[in-house]
């Protein structure tokens, strides 16, 4: 397993916010670049695949991006990650951990939503991520890339979760069996 984690990440910040949020001046430092990393790791790695993440992750970062490489970042990948992205950030965005533990963000021009609005807006958010990858899933095995994205689901070794398996699988507050 290479070590493509020393690499930038697919998005940045500052795309995130202008392809994913309303609000076009939300500061780029609520979207650190863990949040980005947590993103990356949680939904786009265990849908390519280790191989072909790495390859990704390394072809972006020298630059060597191949043309079918390079349709599938701009026009599937980083749009689908825009939205995982949100949908990660959203908690820090609505809520601060203080020393006097966790609170409520609250501004003078504005009310904080409620549970249930945080809720639905967050799954709304999810769906729309989904939306997204299930796109790009369905572009990448489609027969027009049949022989251009070899690496697609492969893990190169076991060390690679089991996310396919008969487990369950907790995703946004329904467990799906």
């Amino acid at each position: 397993m290479a070590n493509v984690r020393q690499y930038n990440n697919f998005v940045t910040a500052s795309e995130v916010i202008a392809n994913a949020f309303t609000n076009q001046a939300t500061d780029t430092a609520l979207i650190s670049e863990s949040i980005l990393d947590v993103a990356e790791l949680a939904h786009i790695k265990p849908m390519l695949g280790l191989d072909m993440y790495e390859e990704l992750k390394i072809q972006n970062h020298n630059g060597t991006l191949t043309t079918a490489n390079s349709d599938l970042l701009t026009h599937y990948l980083k749009p689908a990650l825009y939205w995982y992205t949100r949908f990660e950030v959203m908690n820090e965005i609505q809520y601060n951990t203080t020393s006097a533990g966790l609170v409520v963000n609250v501004s003078e021009f504005s009310n904080p939503a409620n549970v249930e609005q945080f809720n639905q807006m967050k799954s709304d958010t999810f769906r729309k991520a989904q939306v997204m990858s299930d796109d790009m899933i369905a572009y990448i095995m489609h027969d027009d890339q049949n022989n251009d994205y070899p690496l697609f689901g492969q893990d190169g070794d076991t060390s690679m979760p089991n996310l396919d398996g008969d487990m369950a699988k907790k995703m946004n507050g329904i467990i799906f069996y």
